[in-house]
Formats: C-alpha cells, structure tokens, sequence
C-alpha cells in the first residue's frame, strides 16, 4: 500500500470511528453526514466520497462491527475457558448488542436492509455455522450437550431460532428495549424449558 493509499484508508477508518460512537449514541437515524464530519473532522463531501452515501457509511459501519465480533467469537470458542463460561459471556454480549444504537441495529441488519441481509447470510454460511459446530463440540465433550445429538439438527434448530426470532413483526425493537427477554430467550434456546 503506497503513502496516498494508506493516508486513504486511515482517513476512512477515522469516519468510521467517528460515526460508530455516535450511532451508539445517537442511532443510525439521528445521526446526520454533517454531524460524522464535524467528529471525525474531514469534510461531508469526504464522507460521500468514501461511502457513496448515510447508508453506504452505516453499513460499512455495521459490517465491521458484525466482523469484529465474529471474530471476538472465534477467540473467545478457541480459548481455554469452560463451556458455561464461555456461552455466559456470549449471551450477555448479545444481550448488550441488542441494547445499543437506540435499539436500531438489529431493526437496520434484519429487517430493512436486503443488503444487510445478504451480507449476514453469507457469513453464515461461511464462518458462523462451522463455529457453532465447533463450539457445540466442546459442550458435547464437557457433558453440557446432548451427545446424540448431530451437528446438522444443532444447525437447523438455531437456524428456525434465529429466523423465526427476527420474522417476528415488532419483535426486534422489544428485544432491544428488553434484555432480560433476550437472556430468557437464549436460555430456552441453550437449556430449554427444563433449565
């Protein structure tokens, strides 16, 4: 990467940091071009050019975001904790996610943004399903999870979990003013309605 290049991208990375702590605080919607430009102190035209567009920049934002807690994940699965522990911290992050942005967030990834939605498919596919596996794995050998149970039924039950969580009209937007309902949910999903 030569000098202009990496005057670029550094450039870039500082709206993107920018407009992250202001979404956080703010929400996608209240947060305006001129107010990111104003933060990351560049010009609006610097943002539009970067991005293309709001969106363009809210869902680079978004994306790296999803990324980086991908891959906080894969560390946190690959670490020396035990099984409980880690599914502990993995709930209770989530929980936080839900809660921030104004509660936007998941509203802006599931359920208004095709493009959004693409991108959260493809990673699925890709990383997320081979992390489950792999994370259920490690609960399989600690005893927490049943043993005859395959992968591919742990797939597709958190599969019906995670689309019928986000095909529910209104749902999204309670989940994110209620993270005791998003730790209930998730409980039933790990242990069940025995606990």
């Amino acid at each position: 990467m030569d000098g202009f290049e990496r005057r670029k991208e550094q450039k870039k990375e500082k709206i993107r940091s920018a407009a992250l702590e202001l979404f956080q605080v703010y929400g996608f919607e209240k947060v305006s071009i001129k107010d990111i430009a104003r933060k990351a102190r560049v010009s609006h035209v610097t943002i539009y050019n970067h991005f293309g567009s709001k969106e363009g920049l809210v869902r680079d934002v978004i994306k790296g975001l999803i990324l980086n807690l991908l891959d906080k994940y894969r560390v946190m699965v690959k670490g020396e904790r035990p099984f409980l522990e880690k599914l502990e911290s993995i709930v209770f992050d989530k929980t936080e996610i839900a809660s921030q942005f104004q509660g936007e967030l998941i509203r802006m990834v599931v359920e208004s943004d095709p493009e959004m939605q693409q991108f959260i498919e493809s990673l699925w596919q890709r990383e997320v399903d081979r992390l489950t596996i792999d994370f259920c794995e490690e609960g399989r050998q600690q005893g927490f999870i049943n043993p005859e149970l395959s992968s591919e039924a742990i797939l597709v039950y958190f599969e019906i979990f995670r689309k019928g969580l986000f095909a529910t009209p209104g749902l999204s937007a309670n989940l994110a003013q209620n993270t005791k309902l998003v730790r209930d949910l998730i409980s039933l999903v790990v242990y069940g309605l025995n606990g």
